[in-house]
């Protein structure tokens, strides 16, 4: 299938089925969800933005002006927008491209949100895909962000949650803010806020809510993958161990290992593709008891990672669980190292 077979605004939802649903392009092209909620200028980012001594905010990607509305009576700061779109009432400027220095000023803002791969899925390449093939960055809030600290020395910017876990660069960034009270209306995407200033080499510190967890490279140290191995096999049919690899929507469904006869999921469903639920082969663990085992320890080694880091070390998913907790996913690379680990362990215990 060709980049752009269907119809502008066409999305795919089903490869197999060739099944689409109309979207609106020029929203969707624009990355734009209004933040209607004052949650993300909590006490952390409000004594950031103090701390900058800087009275007028700017907002490149300013849309409807939430979030100069908000800094403007909250701080009594100044307010200055620009946005694409002309019927926004603001100054007319394509932020991708680049941003108007203002010195004195911070940036603040809530930057289009939309991946490579989505552009191409939703069948609206014609409309941002100029802006990947020009900058080589994966996400419409990459190129954003460049262009952000590239005019402003201080800069506050709402950005996926994935950017926690990502490759973007971090070296002026202070804070990182993980957000589990939603501030949009219109989307359930996990969200972060990220404090940025001019000074480099920073090991930012990441907040869930108000509450300061650790600083990021402890998370990417127990991130540090331990490679593929054959002694694992994940998207195996057959596979004698069950992963549901997301948090589900009530407090008890959580992430976890089952024995595979005990995982109430279609075996016939497994693809390579599969990425939430899956079965595993772990051919060193063999009897019904060793299969417990393994998976209790397994479950163990994972309930500690996610306690030592308030979660942040697995990804958001999309909506919170029904006490408001961000749902979490885990990825296969940090299954796998935890599967490794719980071998390990389970035969350090054999030895002894």
């Amino acid at each position: 299938m060709g980049m752009q077979s269907r119809p502008f605004g066409q999305m795919l939802t089903s490869l197999e089925l060739n099944r689409t649903t109309q979207i609106d392009p020029l929203k969707t092209g624009r990355g734009a969800f209004h933040t209607i909620g004052s949650c993300w200028l909590n006490s952390v980012v409000s004594a950031f933005i103090a701390s900058t001594g800087l009275r007028t905010a700017v907002d490149p990607f300013a849309g409807k002006g939430d979030m100069l509305n908000l800094v403007g009576s909250a701080l009594s700061m100044g307010k200055v927008g620009y946005d694409i779109d002309k019927s926004a009432g603001w100054e007319v400027n394509d932020s991708l491209v680049s941003i108007p220095r203002r010195p004195g000023s911070i940036c603040i803002t809530n930057p289009p949100f939309l991946a490579n791969y989505s552009a191409r899925r939703k069948s609206i390449w014609p409309l941002v895909g100029g802006y990947y093939e020009r900058y080589g960055r994966n996400d419409l809030y990459e190129i954003a962000l460049d262009k952000c600290l590239a005019s402003f020395e201080y800069v506050v910017a709402i950005l996926p949650e994935t950017f926690l876990h990502s490759a973007y660069p971090k070296e002026r960034c202070e804070k990182i803010v993980i957000l589990e009270e939603n501030p949009f209306n219109d989307t359930t995407f996990p969200v972060c806020v990220t404090c940025w200033s001019p000074a480099t080499g920073q090991d930012p510190y990441i907040y869930v809510g108000e509450d300061k967890v650790l600083r990021h490279s402890e998370i990417v140290r127990l991130r540090k993958s331990v490679g593929r191995s054959p002694r694992v096999v994940f998207n195996h049919p057959g596979g004698n161990i069950g992963l549901r690899a997301v948090d589900g929507t009530k407090e008890w469904d959580r992430i976890a290992f089952f024995p595979g006869n005990e995982f109430d999921y279609p075996r016939s469903r497994i693809k390579s593709s599969s990425r939430l639920m899956t079965y595993i082969m772990v051919k060193e663990v063999e009897s019904k008891e060793a299969i417990q085992d393994f998976c209790q320890t397994s479950n163990r080694t994972l309930e500690r990672f996610r306690k030592h880091t308030s979660d942040t070390i697995l990804s958001g998913f999309k909506g919170n669980n029904r006490l408001g907790k961000r749902r979490r996913r885990l990825d296969y690379g940090l299954a796998r190292k935890i599967v490794i680990e719980a071998l390990g362990e389970l035969g350090q215990e054999a030895s002894s």
